[in-house]
């Protein structure tokens, strides 16, 4: 009875240890996502310690409709992953679903789409480029970890792997790569930021189909189903009065 008491007691004050670490995630309380840099959907200025970009902004919106604050944090996508798996975070922004988050992760309505895409030079000739399977024609790259590397692993195309976006984009750009397999409005967004736009260009995967990005939830958080419950219920809520398309045009007008 002793040793089972003391059991109850380690194990609240490990609760109440990760509560103050992390941050408590009643209604009340703000709520914290942690996310990647992945433009435009998350801009992470580490400069200037600001986070924003569409999706960031959409839950930020969503949330508020009903009352609840929201923050974000900055980790490696891997670790955000590993931590949502074992419920020690909330969860994070923009990420896509698939057969093997689902055992530990809880998805949001949509909160924008994802159009695939490849980047190549203006001089290659990508005219005949537009499903998955062409791209096996071509020496490849993407960034290591994203959901565009596991679509290439899937498929059994080979290709490299960069760290991050702005690698990958000058892998094609000035080493011996054909094709940068990735996203098209981060794609866009960081070749506008690199100034090499007249030197790359976007091409759409015609025969691709969009791919939803949600705000995911780890499903050992505490609270895990209401908050679930709360972002879609503000989410409808920002679509119906109009502030989520106002939303979209402020990041996406340029394209």
């Amino acid at each position: 009875m002793i040793a089972k008491s003391l059991f109850k007691l380690s194990s609240c004050s490990v609760a109440l240890m990760i509560s103050l670490i992390l941050g408590t995630n009643s209604h009340a309380a703000t709520m914290t996502f942690s996310v990647v840099d992945y433009p435009p959907y998350i801009l992470v200025d580490e400069k200037n310690n600001r986070i924003s970009g569409m999706d960031v902004d959409i839950v930020k919106a969503a949330f508020a409709s009903q009352g609840q604050e929201v923050s974000f944090n900055v980790l490696p996508w891997k670790r955000i992953v590993k931590s949502m798996e074992l419920g020690l975070i909330l969860g994070t922004v923009s990420c896509s679903k698939r057969a093997s988050r689902d055992a530990f992760m809880l998805f949001s309505e949509p909160l924008s789409n994802v159009s695939r895409s490849i980047v190549s030079r203006t001089s290659l000739d990508t005219s005949q480029v537009q499903e998955l399977s062409d791209l096996s024609k071509f020496s490849i790259v993407t960034v290591d970890g994203w959901g565009m590397q596991k679509k290439l692993i899937e498929n059994e195309l080979e290709h490299q792997s960069a760290p991050d976006l702005d690698s990958a984009i000058k892998a094609v750009m000035y080493r011996d790569v054909d094709l940068l397999y990735m996203a098209e409005y981060p794609a866009r967004y960081s070749i506008k930021k690199l100034d090499i736009e007249e030197d790359l260009k976007v091409t759409s995967l015609i025969n691709e189909p969009s791919l939803p990005l949600h705000l995911c939830i780890s499903r050992d958080f505490p609270n895990a189903t209401d908050i679930l419950r709360t972002a879609n219920k503000g989410l409808y809520t920002i679509k119906e009065n109009g502030l989520l398309d106002e939303i979209r045009a402020k990041y996406l007008s340029h394209n």
